[in-house]
């Protein structure tokens, strides 16, 4: 594999018309290879310090289910989230509020999970997906938002 990373992203919506319990499903996923080994990404993508480097200003986390953080930017504000799961080093789920300086209870979250599988050569296969979103425009906003946000994380790992 080259030096390059590469980064594959599809974005879904499934349209269950015509049932009544399944809303359209808005999804986001994205797959990224990366050079870094998966002990490095793993901790690019859980540890506070880390993730304050890439993903917003501060990061309230811990890796236990059920805690209650968040994610803050400076320039947007506070995004509650609850841990979901947590599967050193291959998986990670959290639930987060789209709406900044709420609390987790008081409004409707999507959900982010990462998985990292090991390559051959060393690196990792990280594979994202964020679902539950309730409307275009937050699907929208977060779709772009991940461009950014991977792209800095990737910019990270390759330091």
């Amino acid at each position: 594999m080259s030096e390059e990373t590469i980064m594959r992203e599809e974005t879904t919506m499934t349209d269950y018309a015509g049932s009544a319990t399944m809303p359209e499903e808005r999804t986001i996923e994205r797959t990224l290879e990366l050079e870094a080994s998966p002990d490095r990404v793993w901790r690019a993508i859980t540890d506070p310090t880390e993730l304050s480097k890439w993903f917003g200003h501060e990061t309230d986390l811990e890796l236990v289910p059920g805690y209650e953080g968040a994610m803050i930017w400076d320039e947007h504000g506070r995004y509650a989230l609850r841990v979901e799961v947590v599967e050193p080093p291959r998986r990670f789920v959290w639930s987060w509020v789209h709406e900044p300086d709420v609390a987790f209870a008081d409004a409707p979250s999507t959900t982010v999970e990462w998985e990292l599988t090991p390559r051959d050569d060393g690196g990792t296969t990280l594979f994202l997906r964020e679902s539950g979103f309730r409307t275009d425009l937050h699907h929208k906003q977060n779709t772009d938002g991940w461009i950014e946000e991977l792209g800095e994380l990737m910019e990270l790992l390759a330091a």
